[in-house]
């Protein structure tokens, strides 16, 4: 939307939407942007880069760059990735003719990062960590390296050596496990990769230490498994652990399967199956999109 509180140049810029285009990067001056749930009030977008990223003018000083200071995020990104581009529109519109890139400027989260310590303890985690990175929402820790096997919030040890991702609000989201962990009572295998949801905890990413029944499907031990999630995983996967009818179609034990969203992605017959209306040997695998077969394997032989 336009703001009256927009700079002159920028009003009369906005009048007639246009590109502006540096060697690097563009603004294509946008009218009708909507305002980030990222970013607080008062960072009103004015301009697009043809790539998904979205150029902000501060018209209340919201984050202390002054009036009028300019500010870039891409719409797939979080508080954290902001960028401080310049301090007014006449400045940025310099710059990038100048050959100025959204990716020259350090991200929030970097400049938070850059007296990141070491050697020090953070809550959720025993024994000492280096913090690599920092969360610039909060002043937690993002990402943080264990010195030694340390029990985690959640009951479970994460490896010595191994980096921990941590959400803003101080939850582990990734970890190699050092030993064997039942977590939300799935036994996990150790020396693998848990992803534990950032707010219930409920395994989204692991390897079962046992065979496992996800949604109605039998999954096979020590193959990881991904639940689905409607934030964070948008299908589910695994190796089935014994043959297995799944929506109709007679699939072999063994078979790698995914589902997107619900629906069957792929899978390998045990035996002839008629899949998405063609007849289909038993030994083939398949790969389907929205129901339609677009990708056969013949068996092997």
């Amino acid at each position: 939307m336009i703001d009256p509180r927009f700079p002159a140049r920028l009003l009369e810029d906005l009048s007639e939407p246009r590109t502006i285009a540096g060697p690097r990067t563009r603004l294509n001056l946008d009218r009708w942007g909507d305002e980030s749930d990222e970013l607080p009030p008062g960072l009103v977008p004015f301009a697009r880069d043809g790539g998904g990223g979205v150029w902000y003018l501060d018209v209340e000083d919201r984050l202390k760059k002054g009036v009028g200071a300019v500010f870039y995020l891409h719409m797939s990104e979080t508080y954290g990735d902001t960028r401080y581009m310049a301090s007014s529109y006449d400045e940025l519109l310099q710059r990038v003719s100048e050959g100025l890139h959204p990716d020259d400027m350090p991200s929030f989260d970097a400049l938070a990062s850059r007296q990141a310590p070491k050697g020090v303890r953070v809550p959720g985690i025993e024994g000492l960590v280096d913090v690599e990175r920092i969360h610039a929402s909060t002043g937690r820790p993002a990402l943080v390296t264990v010195h030694e096997n340390a029990r985690c919030e959640g009951g479970f040890v994460a490896r010595a050596g191994t980096s921990v991702y941590m959400t803003d609000a101080g939850r582990i989201h990734f970890v190699t496990l050092a030993e064997r962990a039942v977590v939300d009572g799935i036994p996990c295998a150790g020396d693998t990769v848990l992803a534990p949801h950032p707010m219930t905890g409920r395994p989204l990413r692991f390897t079962p230490a046992e065979p496992i029944v996800v949604d109605g499907i039998p999954l096979a031990p020590f193959h990881e498994v991904m639940v689905e999630d409607p934030i964070y995983s948008p299908g589910m996967s695994g190796v089935l652990a014994r043959d297995h009818d799944v929506e109709g179609l007679p699939l072999a034990a063994g078979t790698p399967v995914h589902f997107l969203h619900g629906s069957l992605f792929n899978g390998t017959l045990r035996a002839d199956a008629n899949v998405a209306g063609t007849l289909l040997p038993a030994g083939t695998s398949f790969e389907l999109a929205n129901g339609v077969l677009y990708r056969t394997r013949p068996p092997a032989t």
